[in-house]
């Protein structure tokens, strides 16, 4: 084992201080507050072990509730820092006597001088395993809409989803998920705090301004490091190009960071989803609509979607969020009848039928199939959308309601964690799925902690609300239910809730009925 006394550990700051200075770190105040902990923490005599959890609140200023698990921050700027020292050392310090050794695995750094042999690390010292590889990490922030009004808000909307799904199916990229990307519309923060938050080196951002038939956009991939941009640029072309020109932006990114394509990825480009451009103009307006999550929004968009459907018969999309739309009105409880799920699932099979390979056809065939209860025929639509786009986090999100459904916890808690590293900005559809797969694995205090966390970020999502009961109950704290009942305005809507299941699980479904019938007994 190589021991340092006081002097060598001087040498080591003074080696660190220089590297902290050279060209590889002195754009990315992240990186060197991080390095620096590091050397800190590992030449201390009586530093505790470190791990991922304390480095987030420690150097990057995560709340307590922070789950390195999901929350890839660490891993990633850890990968980052390797792959400087590395580069640091082939170069500018090639000819340095003192060596600062970062191994895969653990957070403790290793020191040598001159001739010195690292020390091995002991299992005691390892951390949780580097996970995240060191492929480039981006965000596509909400491109901005130029205009008198917001009125084409919609068209740049949904800009920024189709480059988010493009470059999110290239397995050489680490995408944030839309869900975390659009929580940054119309932002003040910088480049930097944006990256920091999401654990991400590059950003994507643009804006889009309309000419009569014409569309301008204007896109730049920023180093979130120094904010350097790597590659900027401006088009101006026909509307009926636009899924032309989201192939090139997509390649020029592609270009930018190096990224190897697969063949099978090389066949994404070309691909035009509609010759209408009619057609994609109010499918775009039907989703925006959709993501107000109403009831008179959901039947807004299901409105235009058929007229989406009217116009070009054979737009796979049109299908797809059609039979997305009309699930969800069933879901929410604000259709009753039994048709609406049946004409969802014509919506999804007719979107399949004109492209089997669709992952989000797939996705949604899958979710609408779980609320009619087909245990085997959801999971397996999900498993294949996955299987087709394995980054994209709604996809495992879904896929994880569906195993959960079926009493399959420790997968649907590993598609949960996998969707949730896509999303480092929680959403409380996220909460109750890990909610519901901790639940499964009668990991009931873990169940309540992802419960509780969806109804802070969001108290109007009634499903976490009625988690967080069946878990209040599963833990004996009858006067903490007693509360929220007597408490909660929403009540009726609740037990409605609980009168709508998604469990094919007999034991679950048993279970659930049993605690419905004791909480809501007097009502």
């Amino acid at each position: 084992m190589v021991v340092l006394e006081e002097i060598d550990k001087d040498r080591v700051r003074e080696h660190a201080e220089k590297i902290l200075a050279s060209r590889y770190f002195s754009n990315s105040t992240r990186q060197q507050r991080f390095l620096k902990y590091l050397v800190s923490q590992s030449l201390s005599d009586d530093a505790p072990s470190l791990k991922g959890y304390t480095i987030g609140i420690e150097v990057f200023d995560r709340e307590p509730d922070f789950d390195p698990g999901v929350d890839s921050i660490v891993r990633v700027e850890a990968t980052r820092i390797r792959n400087k020292l590395r580069e640091y050392y082939e170069k500018e310090g090639a000819q340095d006597e003192v060596r600062i050794h970062f191994r895969k695995g653990t957070y403790k750094l290793e020191f040598t001088i001159g001739s010195q042999t690292p020390e091995r690390v002991t299992p005691e010292e390892n951390t949780e395993p580097e996970t995240i590889s060191s492929k480039p990490s981006l965000v596509v922030l909400p491109f901005v809409s130029i205009g008198p009004d917001n009125s084409r808000d919609y068209f740049a909307d949904g800009i920024t989803d189709s480059l988010i799904s493009l470059l999110a199916r290239l397995s050489g990229l680490f995408v944030i998920s839309r869900q975390s990307a659009f929580t940054y519309k119309d932002t003040l923060k910088t480049s930097n705090e944006i990256a920091t938050e999401l654990g991400v080196q590059y950003l994507l951002e643009g804006s889009l301004q309309h000419a009569g038939d014409r569309v301008r956009i204007a896109a730049r991939l920023v180093n979130a490091d120094n904010s350097s941009h790597i590659w900027s640029e401006r088009y101006d072309c026909d509307l009926t190009d636009i899924f032309a020109l989201q192939d090139e932006i997509t390649k020029q990114i592609v270009d930018a960071l190096k990224v190897q394509l697969t063949r099978k990825e090389d066949k994404l480009f070309g691909v035009k989803a509609t010759n209408n451009i009619d057609a994609h103009d109010m499918l775009l307006r039907a989703v925006a609509i959709y993501y107000k999550y109403s009831k008179e929004s959901t039947e807004q968009s299901i409105e235009l979607l058929q007229q989406v459907i009217e116009l070009d018969e054979n737009y796979v999309a049109g299908h797809a969020w059609l039979a997305r739309a009309l699930s969800f009105m069933w879901s929410m409880h604000w259709c009753r009848e039994r048709s609406i799920l049946n004409r969802a699932i014509d919506s999804a099979s007719k979107a399949l039928e004109l492209d089997p390979q669709s992952p989000y056809a797939n996705s949604v065939m899958g979710w609408v199939l779980m609320w009619r209860l087909d245990e085997a025929s959801s999971i397996s639509y999900c498993k294949k959308a996955v299987s087709l786009d394995p980054n994209n986090a709604e996809a495992l999100l879904f896929l994880s309601m569906t195993l959960s459904s079926a009493g399959l916890g420790e997968d649907a808690l590993e598609s949960a964690k996998k969707a949730m590293r896509f999303t480092p900005t929680s959403a409380p559809f996220y909460q109750y799925a890990l909610g519901n797969a901790y639940y499964v694995l009668k990991e009931y205090k873990k169940s309540l902690d992802a419960y509780e966390h969806g109804i802070k970020l969001n108290t109007n999502f009634l499903p976490n609300h009625y988690g967080q009961l069946c878990a209040f109950e599963r833990l004996g704290r009858q006067e903490e239910i007693t509360k929220k009942l007597v408490a909660y305005e929403q009540l009726r809507n609740l037990i409605e809730l609980a009168d709508n299941p998604i469990w094919t699980s007999d034991e679950i479904l048993t279970e659930v009925k049993q605690i419905r019938k004791k909480l809501f007994a007097e009502k």
